[in-house]
């Protein structure tokens, strides 16, 4: 395996880990890990997830049951969207989800010139004609 491959793997890793984007990723999910509606909603959650589990073990599963329980986790996956903490989650997770699509990106039209090329050099800069 190539040593400087591996070397420059690890410094991306390192930048986005410094990254102010997985920064506030992190510090976000910590916080929600923290907060009560949020724990609260999990544990619910959970329950149900648990009870749905339950009741596809058996024999004979209650199917009308299943369907309550998955109109209940429905419900209760909406009520934890509307959460504050959640909101900042997800946005926070947008965040970082977007830079890594960018790097994702840049690591394409280095790799792949020609897939990422429109022919116009104003959307790479020029580099896939060089």
């Amino acid at each position: 395996m190539d040593q400087n491959v591996m070397e420059k793997a690890k410094e991306l890793a390192l930048a986005i880990a410094s990254s102010q984007e997985f920064i506030v990723m992190r510090a976000t999910e910590d916080a929600a890990s923290q907060d009560e509606a949020m724990a609260e909603a999990f544990g619910k959650y959970e329950e149900l997830h648990q009870e749905i589990e339950a009741c596809t073990a058996k024999e004979q599963p209650d199917f009308e049951r299943m369907a309550q329980i998955d109109e209940q986790m429905k419900k209760l996956q909406q009520e934890m969207q509307q959460l504050p903490m959640a909101q900042a989650m997800q946005k926070a997770r947008k965040g970082f989800t977007d830079m890594m699509a960018a790097v994702n990106a840049e690591l394409s039209k280095v790799l792949s010139p020609e897939s990422s090329c429109s022919g116009d050099c104003h959307s790479c800069g020029g580099h896939c004609h060089h």
